[in-house]
């Protein structure tokens, strides 16, 4: 079928079993179905989740007065009604929109859809509340991408140095119809056990081998191209890769630890080196409760080393350098600095550990006392459901079960008499656990890579 026209024209055998979402938003009915399933199957098709237009228009015919029948619109106002706070109206039309068709029948009865309908509005607030929760792990999620630079470009250069250091080769750009400047690349072939990173690649429908892109904005609401998230296969395998690396024996590890860049003069204008570090925040029975990225750094003078206190100005000075090479006398001579101010330059990441610990201080003595709240709140729960398990009647006919049948049922009510009772202890036995979890925290520094950087006048006035 071609989507690239304005209009398509389907007969009865398109209500169901295909999905217009993605490029109709308009639907007109030329009669109107005696099965009501038949008219929600029609309009379920362009009427469903993953619409790309913010509003559905659906048309239908008027009768031969050319009004459009006051019983049927009542009923159409109705059941739009119904739609919106039920999600299906099916179950209530089925039997009924028959005869209002016919004339037989002047008002739905709605009684029933009625009460699905509060008890579904029980529901309200939890729903609010759940997104509210979510909007605020977007918001969050949001600014850890900013703050761990997790870009398009960097998630990239990932996979392609870890594709480089397993003799793999590289990915090979490639180009959008409609997207030219997008950054998209065909997979190289794969085998072994980066095979599974080729799954999914090809369209489900077409069985076309699609590209891939990291760049969420230029994949969003396609289907020809595949976005390689931070939990794609390709992504993960290629974490694991290089943190293997990084930890790997100097004698079979093939990435460097230690590099040079170069910034412009009006960012840096003496040779300065970063440190960055693995930072994990342990509790109670060395419960690893935190773990991030740290930077620390200063000017690497040859009388001696200067920290650079401000974070900001450090992070600055990484995000605006560049790749560098510089000549080996200059190398070698930052090499002889930072081996002579070693310890200075290693205090400097351990109090920018205990810094950091400070400041995560509060954010754990939160999560705790959320993660205590959701496990009350759980358990409560679990009370509600038990008790009102234990307040329903024994069946009317209990007379006619056998005896093993009552036998169960009783030892059912016992199982679940005692599980209540233990609930009041098992609160405060998880309370004392997560408390456990949060005392004693203690901070492990573990040095990743060190970052020589050098100013570019002086890079290149070494080299000259």
């Amino acid at each position: 079928m071609a989507f690239g026209a304005q209009r398509i024209v389907l007969t009865a055998a398109a209500s169901e079993g295909i999905d217009l979402q993605n490029h109709c938003s308009k639907l007109i009915h030329f009669e109107i179905p005696w099965n009501p399933n038949r008219m929600e199957q029609r309009n379920g098709r362009v009427d469903r989740h993953g619409q790309k237009q913010s509003e559905v228009v659906i048309w239908h015919p008027v009768d031969a007065s050319g009004g459009h029948g006051d019983d049927i619109l009542r009923a159409l106002k109705k059941l739009d009604s119904m739609r919106a706070d039920m999600g299906s109206v099916n179950p209530v039309i089925a039997p009924q929109l028959p005869a209002l068709l016919e004339g037989r029948r002047r008002e739905l009865d709605t009684g029933f859809a009625e009460k699905r309908i509060e008890r579904a509005r029980r529901y309200v607030k939890a729903e609010r509340e759940l997104r509210e929760r979510i909007a605020k792990l977007h918001e969050r999620l949001t600014i850890t991408r900013n703050e761990q630079h997790l870009t398009p470009d960097r998630i990239e250069r990932v996979v392609r140095v870890a594709l480089t250091l397993t003799d793999k080769p590289d990915l090979t750009p490639t180009k959008l119809a409609d997207l030219s400047d997008a950054r998209v690349f065909q997979m190289p072939a794969l085998a072994g056990s980066w095979s599974r990173c080729l799954d999914g690649l090809e369209h489900p429908y077409t069985k076309r081998i699609r590209p891939i892109t990291f760049d969420h904005d230029t994949a969003k609401g396609r289907d020809d191209v595949v976005l390689v998230h931070l939990g794609h296969p390709l992504v993960q395998m290629s974490l694991r890769l290089l943190r293997a690396e990084v930890w790997a024996r100097d004698d079979v590890k093939k990435l460097n630890r230690v590099t040079v860049r170069t910034l412009p003069d009006a960012k840096l204008d003496a040779p300065a080196v970063a440190v960055v570090s693995r930072l994990v925040i342990t509790g109670g029975n060395h419960h690893r409760l935190h773990e991030e990225l740290t930077e620390a750094g200063g000017y690497l003078r040859n009388a001696g080393f200067k920290r650079e206190d401000s974070i900001t100005k450090l992070r600055d000075w990484l995000d605006s350098s560049s790749p560098g090479t510089i000549d080996d006398s200059l190398f070698d001579g930052l090499r002889i600095r930072f081996t002579k101010h070693t310890e200075a330059v290693l205090n400097a990441v351990t109090s920018r550990s205990k810094d950091r610990l400070k400041v995560l201080g509060g954010t754990l003595e939160t999560r705790k006392r959320r993660e205590i709240e959701d496990m009350t709140q759980l358990l409560d729960d679990l009370v509600k459901n038990l008790e009102a398990e234990l307040k329903r009647e024994e069946p009317k006919q209990l007379s006619l079960f056998s005896e093993d049948e009552r036998t169960q049922l009783r030892r059912d009510r016992l199982a679940l008499d005692a599980r209540l009772r233990r609930i009041p202890e098992e609160r405060e036995r998880e309370r004392l656990a997560i408390e456990e979890r949060h005392t004693g925290l203690i901070e492990h520094t573990f040095p990743v890579s060190v970052i020589l950087l050098v100013p570019e006048s002086l890079a290149t006035r070494r080299k000259s």
